[in-house]
Formats: C-alpha cells, sequence, structure tokens
C-alpha cells in the first residue's frame, strides 16, 4: 500500500512539474529564393548575378522551422511547406495572393531601396506591389538594401504582416566551409568548425524557438554571430512593423515571441496602430553600394 502512495505521489509531482509548451495551434511556410537568372535578350547572359548560396538559405529556413517546432511544440500542426526556386519565382507568383496562405513568408533575391527582383526578366517587385496580409504574421526578405535607412519606404509593405526582417545594408551570402584554428595543449593540436551563411537562418529559427528569444533578438543574434564576428563583414541587419494596441494590450512586434505570438493580422487599416517602427544594428562598417563588395 505504501509503494502505491508513493507512486502515486511521484505520478502527481511528474505532472505538476511537466514543461508544456503551448505555441501556435499551426504554422505554415512558403519559401522564395533564386540561384539563377534568365538571360538578357540582348546579351544572351544572366541579368543578375549568381546567388550561389540561395537555395541553402531558403532550404535551411524551411527545415529548421519543421525540426524545431515538431520537436518542441508537438500540439503545433507543421504544414507541408512550398517552396518556389529558380524560374518558379515569377512576379505573377510573388504578388498574387498564394503567401497569404502561409504564417512565414521568406524570400531570397537580388534587391534594392524598396523592391527585390523576381524571374523571367526585368523583373521589379516595388512595395507597392506587394502587400504581405492574410495569414502572413511574419516575413524575411533576404535581400540588399531593401530598407535601407533614410531611403526607404517600409509602410506600403503591410497589409496584416505583424513585422518583416531583412536589411539596410548590402546582404552577404557564403557557402559553407571548415575554418581550422590552433587548440589543445599549447595550442599544438588543429581543431576545426565549420561555416556558412545558411547559418543565419538556422540559428535565427533556433533562437526564436529554442531559445525563445524576441522575434528582432533572435535575427540580429544570427546575423551578428555568422556574418560579422565569424566573417569579419560590415553589415546592417533591421526589422520593420507597425505597432499599437491589439485587443487592448500595447503590442511592439520587434518582440515578438514565437511561444507567445498573435494569431491573427494586425494593424491593417490606418487608425489601427499607432505608429510605424523599425530598429536595425550597424554592426562594423556595412556596405550601401555594390562597388565596396
Amino acid at each position: 500500500m505504501k509503494k502505491i502512495v508513493l507512486l502515486l505521489i511521484i505520478f502527481t509531482f511528474c505532472l505538476a512539474n511537466a514543461v508544456v509548451n503551448k505555441g501556435p495551434s499551426n504554422f505554415s511556410i512558403v519559401s522564395f529564393a533564386v540561384k539563377n537568372f534568365a538571360n538578357d535578350p540582348s546579351t544572351g547572359k544572366p541579368w543578375a548575378n549568381t546567388l550561389s548560396t540561395s537555395i541553402d538559405e531558403s532550404n535551411t529556413i524551411v527545415n529548421t522551422f519543421k525540426d524545431q517546432i515538431t520537436s518542441i511544440y508537438t500540439n503545433t500542426y507543421f504544414a507541408p511547406p512550398k517552396q518556389y526556386h529558380n524560374t518558379e519565382v515569377t512576379k505573377s507568383i510573388l504578388t498574387s495572393n498564394i503567401s497569404d496562405n502561409y504564417n512565414f513568408v521568406y524570400i531570397n533575391t537580388h534587391g534594392n531601396v524598396n523592391f527585390f527582383i523576381a524571374q523571367p526578366f526585368n523583373e521589379y517587385i516595388y512595395n507597392y506591389n506587394k502587400k504581405f496580409g492574410g495569414n502572413t504574421y511574419w516575413a524575411m526578405i533576404k535581400a540588399c538594401l531593401v530598407f535601407k535607412n533614410g531611403e526607404a519606404n517600409q509602410d506600403p509593405w503591410f497589409n496584416g504582416v505583424h513585422s518583416i526582417i531583412g536589411y539596410s545594408s548590402l546582404s552577404w551570402g557564403y557557402e559553407r566551409y571548415k575554418h581550422y584554428y590552433r587548440c589543445g595543449f599549447l595550442n599544438i593540436g588543429q581543431c576545426s568548425y565549420s561555416r556558412a551563411s545558411y547559418y543565419v537562418e538556422r540559428d535565427f529559427v533556433t533562437n526564436w524557438i529554442s531559445e525563445k528569444q524576441g522575434i528582432w533578438e533572435s535575427y540580429k543574434n544570427a546575423v551578428f554571430k555568422w556574418i560579422y564576428k565569424e566573417q569579419g563583414i560590415g553589415v546592417e541587419p533591421k526589422i520593420v512593423y507597425r505597432y499599437g494596441y491589439v485587443d487592448g494590450k500595447f503590442f511592439d512586434p520587434w518582440e515578438e515571441t514565437f511561444e507567445n505570438s498573435i494569431q491573427k493580422p494586425v494593424f491593417k487599416n490606418p487608425g489601427e496602430y499607432t505608429g510605424i517602427g523599425s530598429r536595425w544594428n550597424t554592426m562594423g562598417t556595412p556596405c550601401y553600394s555594390a562597388t565596396c563588395k
């Protein structure tokens, strides 16, 4: 009888102290990444430079979200992701409402102030061509200069999305390689670890979900580690958003955690939000033109 009572006490204690991660009820992601661009008919050569790491970065963010959510938030339904690559990443696809069906939209291509580019040729998607809304709560635009400080107009991108992360400066990508360094007794040994720009996407998601950091902290910490600290490259990551009151509570989207995220569009119309905000981190000496890259 004493053993039964003891087991009941232990069982009750375990239940009381069990960690239950209550994330969103479901999550979905769509990605658009261009590595090779179509040819310019007048020259027969690609009209934009190859982005050698874009597909790896796109695959990484999708797979890391899947791994993190399915292992930590077992009650969250991870919907089958959709990925568009290369010639599939057309202006008609990107400006349609397809992305509105997904909670997180990831875009990896070339860009400049207030626009990014698409296939097949000379296709520019400006902030007045694309609004993130519907079921999209977050977006990441891995493209140069889209949110350049002092020049960009971020507000037209918003139609319910909570926040968008990207760059005020040029963005950077580099392929995976091993970094070797001296280690061990008297530094006579040799150790190594891998470096890759897609670790930014990996660590951003890990920081946001496993480490439960806010979305901006998650992103800037990942950029700092793998672009600035590991590569010594100056860069200016940025987050843009609208802010105000949601259901009577003040909501500042740069602080939003995945676990406690708002599961609906916010601040779609004028009068629904208090203001337009942004945060950025100037790491080293960022580059703002192709000539210094």
